[in-house]
């Protein structure tokens, strides 16, 4: 399986040998640390600034899984039927845990079950250790 376009042009060889779930993760890592507006040529791709004080932590856990999900949907077509879901963390209230399911679509035509779980601190977007 070979990775993304952009995993082969930035990693070559290791890009075109790439696992294809790998090649996922490493996109989902990048668009879940871009912040809508920093890409010109694409203004909503990436996470909206959920810092707003005015909201409760349930809304913004609310509205960061909104805002993930539909993320996903829109810019991972390897993805359909992208569900995340809230996860407790233990490490105190400015990070937060996203359980991300969905079904992968293979390059052979098949439909896989995919799951991930992702860690966001501050700035920080992380898969599980």
């Amino acid at each position: 399986m070979a990775g993304s376009l952009f995993d082969r042009l930035v990693r070559g060889d290791a890009g075109a040998h790439m696992d294809e779930d790998e090649s996922i993760r490493l996109h989902l890592l990048r668009m879940l640390t871009t912040r809508q507006g920093a890409v010109q040529a694409l203004p909503d791709y990436g996470l909206p600034d959920l810092n707003d004080l005015s909201l409760s932590r349930a809304e913004v856990i609310r509205q960061c899984c909104l805002a993930i999900g539909g993320c996903i949907e829109k810019y991972e077509p390897r993805l359909c039927g992208v569900i995340v879901s809230h996860t407790p963390l233990d490490e105190g209230q400015f990070a937060m845990g996203f359980r991300i399911e969905a079904v992968r679509l293979c390059s052979d035509g098949s439909q896989v079950p995919w799951r991930w779980s992702v860690r966001m601190d501050g700035a920080q977007v992380r898969g599980p250790s």
